[in-house]
C-alpha cells in the first residue's frame, strides 16, 4: 500500500511541473519611466550611416541608432550619430530624442549573427521634459539591408 501511495504522489507531483514556454523571437522591450513596455512590432535597417532598430506598439515608437552594426557599445547624448528617439504619435505626437548634448545613455550590440543586444536612455522634448528607458532589449529583430 505504501508502495502503491509513493507512486501516485511522485505521479502528481511529476504531472503538476508542466512549463507553458513561449518564445518570443523577435523581441523589442524595456522599462519605459518604471512600465514594462514592450513593442508589437520591430523591424532594422542598414545603410553606410549606420543601423537603424525601430520598435513599435500602438502609438508608440522607440528608434535606436548607430554608426555601424559592429557589436560594441555606443554612447547616446554625445552626437547626432549614435541616436535614441521616442515618439508617442497619439495627441500632439511629442518626441523625446537623444543628441549632441541632449539625454544620455547607450546601445549594445551583441556579437552574433543576429541584431540583438540592450539599451536604455533619458531623452527629451523640446521642452526639456523627459522620458526614461531602462533595461531595454532587442533580440534577433530582423534585418532589411
Amino acid at each position: 500500500m505504501k508502495k502503491i501511495i509513493s507512486l501516485f504522489v511522485l505521479t502528481v507531483t511529476f504531472a503538476s511541473c508542466s512549463e507553458d514556454v513561449t518564445f518570443n523571437s523577435p523581441a523589442f522591450q524595456a522599462t519605459k519611466n518604471g512600465a514594462f513596455w514592450k513593442a508589437n512590432s520591430t523591424d532594422t535597417y542598414s545603410d553606410p550611416t549606420g543601423i537603424t532598430i525601430t520598435g513599435m506598439v500602438g502609438t508608440d515608437i522607440v528608434t535606436l541608432h548607430t554608426s555601424s552594426n559592429a557589436p560594441g557599445t555606443y554612447i547616446l547624448g554625445v552626437n547626432e550619430v549614435n541616436k535614441a528617439t521616442y515618439e508617442s504619435l497619439d495627441g500632439e505626437g511629442t518626441l523625446y530624442e537623444t543628441g549632441a548634448g541632449i539625454g544620455s545613455g547607450k546601445i549594445t550590440i551583441a556579437p552574433g549573427g543576429t541584431i540583438t543586444g540592450k539599451f536604455e536612455f533619458i531623452a527629451e522634448d523640446e521642452e526639456g521634459n523627459e522620458v526614461n528607458f531602462t533595461k531595454g532589449d532587442f533580440y534577433q529583430v530582423p534585418s532589411r539591408y
